[in-house]
């Protein structure tokens, strides 16, 4: 049997398009496979995920959990690029990461353990608002982590050497008033 010449382009189109549609398909069922092991609880037992959407996918899975160091190093090992969509969602979410188990650790009055996680997460939310202002909820966590501690201004020299010529100055001395 001949091919006609015209024949020949089309077969090789429809051989690409088999070979397309076969790769799509073996891609689907394993995302989806991935997704069924992050519906059930079972991201551990998957093989580590390939691409940056699945890293993120997993570490997100480890967040809801209550494993916090599992959390923190499965959102290091994920290569974003820097400023990228991607790259601001990995730092929003390890300074909630960061915000909640300092919140757990001073419900279990451990200060101490609690006040660097803290400066952590106040980090990340200020890296997050220095590429995207308008990110609201950052703002608001960050506003949160500030209540809780909040930054301490610099003492300025003047103050130390003069506390009378100081702004607090009025506020904090006590007002004389004349002795009847």
């Amino acid at each position: 049997m001949v091919i006609q010449r015209s024949k020949v382009p089309i077969t090789v189109l429809v051989f690409g398009l088999i070979l397309a549609i076969g790769n799509d398909g073996i891609r689907l069922a394993s995302d989806r496979a991935f997704n069924a092991a992050l519906a059930k609880d079972e991201v551990g037992r998957t093989d580590e995920p390939s691409g940056v959407y699945r890293q993120f996918a997993r570490a997100f899975s480890l967040q809801q959990q209550p494993d916090f160091k599992a959390a923190v190093a499965a959102y290091a090992i994920i290569d974003a690029e820097p400023h990228s969509r991607m790259h601001l969602d990995i730092k929003y979410n390890l300074a909630n990461l960061y915000f909640r188990e300092a919140m757990r650790l001073r419900d279990e009055k451990s200060d101490d353990l609690a006040m660097p996680l803290l400066e952590l997460a106040k980090q990340n939310y200020v890296d997050v608002l220095r590429v995207d202002s308008d990110h609201w909820d950052a703002k608001y966590n960050l506003e949160l982590a500030l209540i809780l501690s909040p930054e301490l201004d610099p003492a300025d020299p003047m103050e130390e050497r003069n506390p009378e010529h100081s702004p607090r100055a009025l506020t904090v001395m006590p007002s004389r008033e004349p002795l009847p």
